[in-house]
């Protein structure tokens, strides 16, 4: 196995084991359960049976059944107590799916998830603090892909995840406690907006609200100075300044460009603009378009940089040097955009916090002797070269090759080991 894999296989399997994951029944930290936990959980949950207690971080975590007035039987629940102040931050349960609010069932039933296969418990997240209090998180399965959708009371769907930790225990979602002014700015500008999560990174602090039914993603530096607000935006929605001034683009669909994503951003140092992110078959690009119609390609400069640290350390170690740029989610997925060795490449990790891959694009002149030849000496010979990619994956790396057969049109993508073995 080469080097870099044996890196990337032992900074992934780090980053899992520091990431979402359950403990059962450790004390941890040398800590015990506080008296002032102890007290507020006998307050909260009087008659709980079968409790068991563990440490995690600062918290204290109960395990046990209650009957309370949310539920009609006995419960498994797990619940959450600052260990220092004894302070009640989350209890995890679990309902049926049938015992859904309709708003969230009549979502679900919307949703290009509404064929997959459905896990009947759907586990409830409630809350503390000043953010969305009822999360219902609906475990959803098809051909060996599994995604978690995290719902709020009135159906809007605020989170895909795929494939996350089984065993994952939501303490990744306890909201971090954001600085006064930051509560101050949202409540300032998005006055009937609620709060879904706050997410305290390297850079910043990440707050997601839901603004009349539209979720937006603000960013806050360390000193918890607003930098930007992202929206995600339908292409229906686009103004029609925007759309035209794409179409009068070299970036236009009739260039054979494909809008993958589209985002408005709203900076404190670049003005309002319009991010679209285009696919082709000369490779994916992302311009920006201001209100007015200015077109430009768009570099990266007010998307924050922050991410978790576990995920920062696994850049670090894997890729030194690197700038992180920017992060996105795509399908359940995190996406991470460094800039290493003067190339941009995208790193993807999944809700288990597992490395994926690591992919970048090269070109026809840097693919290596030995695939360059199995390609000439494949079936796919004459075909056209519309592009390449490198990926480095947990399985291996390669080269996929993007190739097109001018006569009839028709596409393949060949992967080629760097020893040129076909890979299919």
């Amino acid at each position: 196995m080469m080097n870099w894999m044996k890196n990337l296989l032992v900074a992934a399997a780090a980053f899992l084991a520091a990431g979402c994951e359950r403990s059962d029944g450790e004390r941890g930290s040398g800590g015990e359960v506080s008296p002032q936990v102890l007290a507020a959980f006998a307050e909260r949950y009087p008659g709980a049976q079968n409790v068991s207690w563990s440490m995690k971080g600062d918290y204290a975590v109960a395990d046990f059944y209650w009957t309370g007035t949310r539920a009609a039987v006995s419960t498994n629940c797990s619940a959450w107590f600052g260990n220092a102040d004894g302070r009640w931050t989350m209890t995890e349960t679990d309902i049926r799916f049938d015992a859904l609010p309709q708003a969230v069932r009549e979502a679900f039933a919307a949703s290009e998830y509404a064929s997959w296969r459905v896990d009947d418990r759907v586990d409830v997240l409630y809350r503390a603090g000043d953010v969305e209090p009822e999360i219902y998180v609906i475990e959803v399965e098809q051909d060996g892909r599994e995604m978690d959708l995290y719902y709020s009371p009135d159906g809007v769907l605020v989170k895909c995840v795929a494939d996350a930790d089984p065993d994952c225990d939501y303490g990744d979602f306890i909201p971090a406690e954001p600085a006064a002014s930051i509560g101050e700015y949202i409540r300032t500008h998005y006055p009937s907006a609620r709060v879904i999560d706050v997410d305290a990174e390297s850079e910043g602090t990440e707050v997601e609200i839901l603004d009349g039914g539209v979720k937006r993603e603000l960013f806050f530096d360390r000193g918890a100075a607003w930098l930007y607000t992202k929206t995600s935006v339908r292409r229906a929605d686009l103004p029609e300044a925007v759309t035209a001034a794409w179409a009068a683009s070299e970036y236009a669909e009739a260039h054979g460009y494909r809008l993958d994503d589209a985002d408005l951003y709203e900076t404190s140092s670049e003005g309002t603009f319009y991010r679209l992110e285009l696919e082709s078959r000369n490779g994916d690009v992302k311009i920006r378009i201001t209100p007015e119609g200015e077109v430009s390609r768009h570099e990266p400069s007010v998307e924050g940089a922050g991410v978790a640290a576990e995920i920062e350390a696994f850049i670090r170690e894997n890729y030194p040097g690197a700038s992180i740029v920017e992060k996105d989610s795509d399908d359940g997925m995190l996406e991470v955009e460094i800039r290493h060795e003067g190339r941009e490449k995208e790193l993807l990790f999944n809700g288990a916090g597992v490395w994926v891959r690591t992919s970048w694009e090269v070109r026809r002149a840097e693919l290596p002797e030995a695939v360059t030849a199995a390609w000439t000496a494949s079936e796919y010979a004459g075909w056209e070269f519309d592009g390449a990619d490198y990926l480095q994956t947990p399985d291996g790396a390669w080269y996929a090759l993007e190739l097109e057969e001018e006569r009839t049109d028709r596409e393949v993508t060949l992967r080629i080991a760097e020893d040129g073995t076909i890979l299919g």
